[in-house]
């Protein structure tokens, strides 16, 4: 049993114990120590006596000392001092060893998946989870996939990406196995021709301008209501009838950028194919558009990261637009700009305007 700290040591530990960093200087111990201890003022002891309250600490596994013989000693005058002391780290709990898991029949491939695939963390958690409520009995109720995944795995939209990944390939799991269905909000589209280009557009009045506008024989086939912040949910509702190629128009401001570069990577993840700019669209943006002053210029490496999703030749002239601290409304592009727009140049909206 360790013995109990003498009342010095104990005034030093609670220096160590509330300093701001691991190592304290042995000048805060040796002020902590007059303090506690009126009579080391002048003693001729007084180094000796700091330096054994120093040592009942690093007994107790309280503190360690700089290396021996390296310039972490004071040794003059005697006897030596540390210039400092460190606070170990506290011990990280170790994780109780799991029990062997007796798996579902219906998921007997899972050990082998796991020892050969090396599965992400997401992954284990489900299929435990899935293995938990088929042991439960699983469901007669087939609900909304994001009902079951906010069940299984605490997270609603967690199914959204792993329920079109390899955990769901054929003989794996799958939605009928959840007792779960696919659900999407209602898409605001409009078809335009036989195109293979569905374009979703940021804001309401350019979907509608669009619409009346693009040539039913250009490579758009429909234009798509993106709702602004809602992308993310509009391409999990797109990911249920993928199209052939994916064109986004939106704000030229940094959020307005930052949203479809930041949905672009999760296309992959629901199978859709990369969501490229509409580069004609922005062009026409970039030559009609109206400067609005935003206020304090965004950070440039925030600028900087939002325009590398454009096309190399549109990054200079909206870089310089965005760290000026303006913006522009893709409202600018409205009826009258479409009208005027030859029909050629509207004929495929990937590219140059």
């Amino acid at each position: 049993m360790t013995a109990p700290l003498s009342p010095l040591a104990t005034a030093l530990a609670a220096v160590v114990a509330t300093a701001d960093r691991v190592r304290v200087p042995v000048e805060a111990l040796r002020q902590a120590a007059l303090a506690a201890d009126l009579s080391l003022h002048g003693a001729p002891d007084a180094r000796r006596r700091l330096l054994a309250a120093i040592t009942e600490l690093v007994d107790a596994g309280q503190v360690t000392l700089p290396a021996a013989g390296g310039t972490g000693w004071e040794t003059a005058p005697r006897p030596a001092l540390p210039r400092w002391v460190n606070r170990p780290a506290p011990q990280r709990p170790t994780e109780p060893a799991r029990a062997p898991v007796s798996w579902h029949a219906a998921l007997s491939w899972v050990p082998a998946f796991l020892a050969a695939d090396r599965p992400s963390a997401g992954e284990v958690g489900l299929l435990r989870a899935v293995n938990a409520f088929l042991g439960h009995g699983g469901s007669r109720l087939v609900v909304p996939l994001r009902e079951r995944s906010l069940q299984l795995t605490g997270e609603e939209k967690a199914l959204d990406a792993l329920s079109r990944g390899r955990l769901f390939i054929a003989g794996r799991l799958s939605l009928d196995l959840l007792s779960a269905r696919r659900t999407s909000p209602p898409l605001a589209r409009q078809r335009i021709g036989e195109g293979p280009v569905m374009l979703l557009v940021e804001n309401w009045s350019t979907y509608e301008s669009l619409g009346a506008t693009l040539p039913t024989a250009g490579e758009v086939g429909a234009v798509v209501y993106s709702a602004g912040n809602t992308l993310s949910t509009v391409l999990s509702a797109v990911a249920d009838s993928p199209p052939t190629a994916l064109a986004y128009f939106g704000d030229l401001d940094v959020r307005g950028l930052e949203m479809p570069a930041a949905a672009n990577r999760l296309t992959a993840e629901l199978g859709l194919p990369p969501l490229t700019p509409a580069g004609v669209l922005y062009g026409l943006l970039l030559r009609h558009g109206q400067r609005d002053l935003v206020g304090t210029p965004p950070e440039p490496d925030r600028v900087r990261r939002a325009v590398e999703w454009l096309p190399a030749h549109l990054q200079t002239d909206v870089r310089e637009l965005l760290a000026a601290g303006h913006r522009m409304a893709q409202e600018a592009v409205g009826l009258e700009v479409l009208t005027c727009t030859p029909t050629g140049v509207l004929q495929t909206v990937i590219g140059d305007a």
